[in-house]
């Protein structure tokens, strides 16, 4: 492989967030790309100022959306563009600029009313001529190879005009002479328009210029890309009438008339890509898993020994349970995959994402009941426990006084979560996540993730936070052994709850800032490894639960119950006989009147107790009737 490939084919995600657009990978780019235009098409819009500095000085200076890749909006063409950056550092052509940016922001000009009482002008974009197209793939397909790449099928020379005509214009470039080695006009401009490079990029393009002589005008343009930094402020252009036009990716979303909102369309990729969300469920299956395995456990272990667990210890053991259920949850959506959970599909219309004020689908609803419910009444018991333990220390109660009150805790554990689920519910403020494909309330309005998800969270760990130090300052008024060592119990296990809860609080707060940009600035770009880290810490403290029943008596306990169980039962010993002892037979000289016959039966009632003792017999004729 020559060293170019790995520096021109190295992972974008190593660049700063205004390159998080260069992620997409050639052959990604040659699949989403559509060409819905031919290179000279009359269109009903408008004609706007070009905003993407690269294509600024390139003799034309206004261009009109969609253009012939499909692109509603400038910031989708200059992130398309991007891709092609690589080529613009080899200058393979030197009309390869003019040609890329005719293609993504074409020359728009305004033709007279076409007549037929229309008073409208028309408006014509103008893109480039098949022979341009063919200098440029000619020149650039070596490099390409060199890469192991194919000339783009999106630019396929054979779809622009041969020459250009009145009824059919096209821009044949020829300004620039073919062997040329500078850049083209406007480019090194262009380079301003973004943002700086990672550092460790350059110093890798450094060591790779010293074997090869090819990469040695990297550098210079590396640098340009180091000092600048006016990239993260452009903003995509406001002059397509298209009603989503102020998002990024508009294509990538759906208008409802009803609820005047854009929705991302199902399966499209806006704000994370395709690695990322395959990486998530991975990430997801092994945590979701461990934490079932571990809180299932506990719970075995506490159903085999209930009388173990008082208050406020007790309450842990139903946070477990909390737990549990959530991972159920998360198990459920890996079943049966993201589409068919935070999808839903109307007739007439796309596929989309779901979101605040439309319907969800039943998997949506079940697995939305289940993940949100049991994640605050996580964050409830815990502040249960936390409540108990005080009580425990301030009031001078016991453990059977605190159990007496077992069904206010279990009205208030299990009941403040019910009236919030159940309150999302009748508000429609579910919505489907583009990441991990569940449904929670706030995956893309800023207000339900603050109102349903970052403002409870705060609440309850706020609280368990506050009776936490007060059971704290309890237990050094009343010191004692028991009370010592349920505070250094609860102390361990608070800082490894507290601490999860704070990552997932932090990371929706970082969502519930940043999230604007991402949908509607080039530059925003989302660090996928805080929604990874948002993943594990959410289900670790189920995971971390089940360390509050180790101990030698839960392995005596299981012990016990293991041996008890059929499959490793031993077999039965043998039966123990009572001794019997055995006298002769008396001798036919015994009367008669002595031994029990049948008919006699009644008398020897009478006279039994003259009897000898033992069993009434017989002997007639030598045998024994009883």
């Amino acid at each position: 492989m020559p060293p170019a490939l790995s520096l021109v084919r190295m992972d974008w995600k190593v660049w700063p967030p205004a390159f998080s657009l260069v992620r997409i990978d050639w052959s990604l780019l040659l699949s989403v790309l559509l060409l819905v235009h031919c290179s000279s098409a009359i269109i009903d819009t408008k004609c706007e100022p070009i905003k993407v500095e690269f294509c600024s000085k390139l003799g034309y200076s206004t261009t009109g959306m969609p253009n012939m890749l499909g692109h509603q909006v400038q910031v989708d063409a200059l992130s398309s563009l991007i891709t092609f950056y690589p080529l613009m550092v080899y200058n393979c052509a030197p009309e390869l600029l003019f040609f890329l940016c005719s293609v993504h922001v074409p020359m728009c000009t305004q033709l007279p009313p076409s007549g037929g009482g229309s008073e409208q002008p028309q408006t014509q974009l103008i893109g480039p001529c098949r022979p341009m197209c063919e200098r440029v793939r000619d020149k650039c397909t070596p490099v390409l190879e060199i890469f192991k790449l194919s000339w783009p099928t999106t630019l396929a020379c054979e779809k622009f005009p041969r020459m250009n005509k009145e009824n059919n214009m096209c821009m044949d470039g020829g300004n620039t002479t073919s062997g040329s080695t500078d850049s083209p006009a406007g480019f090194n401009t262009g380079l301003h328009t973004l943002q700086s490079i990672n550092p460790k990029l350059l110093e890798q393009a450094k060591e790779l210029s010293k074997d090869s002589s090819k990469l040695n005008k990297l550098d210079p343009h590396l640098k340009m890309f180091l000092e600048t930094n006016m990239y993260k402020n452009i903003k995509p252009a406001k002059g397509y009438s298209g009603t989503c036009s102020e998002l990024k990716y508009s294509i990538n979303y759906h208008y409802i008339n009803k609820t005047d909102e854009c929705v991302p369309k199902c399966g499209v990729d806006i704000i994370f890509d395709a690695e990322d969300k395959k990486f998530a469920e991975v990430w997801l299956s092994v945590w979701s898993i461990l934490c079932f395995i571990t809180s299932l456990f506990t719970l075995f272990t506490y159903g085999l020994d209930t009388s173990r667990f008082k208050y406020p210890e007790r309450c842990i053991i139903f946070l477990n349970l909390s737990y549990n259920i959530l991972s159920v949850g998360y198990i459920l959506r890996l079943i049966f995959g993201a589409e068919l959970i935070s999808c839903t599909h109307t007739q007439g219309e796309p596929s989309l994402l779901v979101r605040q004020g439309l319907t969800p689908t039943p998997y949506c609803t079940v697995v939305y009941l289940i993940i949100y419910f049991s994640s605050l009444a996580g964050c409830v018991w815990w502040t249960l426990t936390t409540v108990t333990w005080s009580l425990l220390l301030f009031t001078n109660m016991d453990s059977k006084k605190l159990e007496s009150f077992s069904p206010v805790y279990h009205l208030v554990g299990w009941g403040l979560p019910a009236v919030h689920t159940i309150l999302v519910l009748l508000l429609y403020e579910i919505e489907g996540d583009e990441l991990t494909g569940i449904c929670l309330p706030g995956q893309q309005t800023e207000y339900g993730l603050l109102t349903f998800l970052i403002i409870p969270y705060s609440f309850y760990l706020g609280s368990a936070s506050f009776f936490f130090l007060s059971g704290v300052v309890g237990s050094l008024v009343n010191p004692g052994e028991v009370t010592r060592k349920l505070l250094a119990r609860i102390g361990i296990f608070s800082v490894f709850y507290t601490i999860p809860q704070i990552c997932v609080l932090a990371s929706m707060v970082y969502e519930w800032l940043e999230r604007p940009a991402w949908r509607s600035q080039a530059s925003g770009t989302s660090i996928v490894e805080i929604f990874m880290l948002r993943i594990s810490m959410w289900l670790v403290v189920g995971i971390i639960s089940g360390s509050w029943v180790l101990s030698s008596r839960t392995i005596s306990v299981w012990k016990s119950f293991l041996t008890s169980c059929s499959w490793n039962q031993s077999k039965p010993s043998t039966p123990i006989f009572p001794k019997v002892a055995y006298r002769p037979a008396p001798t036919t000289s015994q009367t008669k009147e002595t031994a029990l016959t049948m008919k006699n039966l009644g008398k020897l009632s009478s006279e039994r107790s003259s009897t000898p003792r033992g069993l009434p017999y017989m002997v007639e004729d030598n045998k024994i009737i009883i």
